[in-house]
Order: structure tokens, then sequence, then C-alpha cells
């Protein structure tokens, strides 16, 4: 019974999606962190996102569920 509950647990946390770090490059249209997602416009905040030009690396927060996401460098194209 418990391992189940342990088991019932550790799949919540992990869908769950915690804060993580990430890094992508400024495309039009978002940001794109892998081959297959790009993160949409509307989904970036912060300040440097006026700042950031396509090309450039940027790392990223991505809040506790995945709904935004905070640019917190600008790392240069």
């Amino acid at each position: 019974m418990i391992d189940e509950i342990k088991l019932i647990i550790e799949n919540y946390i992990n869908n769950r999606k915690p804060a993580c770090l990430m890094i992508g490059t400024v495309v039009s249209g978002g940001i794109k962190v892998s081959e297959k997602l790009t993160i949409p416009d509307e989904l970036i905040i912060g300040n440097l996102k006026n700042t950031a030009e396509a090309g450039d690396r940027v790392r990223l927060l991505r809040d506790d569920g995945g709904q935004l996401y905070y640019i917190l460098e600008v790392m240069a194209s």
C-alpha cells in the first residue's frame, strides 16, 4: 500500500511541471527551446522581452505549471 501511495505522489509531482530553468533561441513569434517546442510570445514576460532580438540565446525561468516564461538573461547570439 505504501509503495502505491509513493508512486501516485511521484507521478503527480512529475506531471505537475515544477519551475525550472531553460535555454532557448529567439525566433519570430516566440522562443524555440527544442526542435519540437517553440514558446509563443504571449506566454513570455519580463523586461528583457523587448530587448531580445531574433537569433539571441536567452535563459528562461518556467513558472510552476508551465503557463508563463520569464526571460532572466539575454546571452547574445
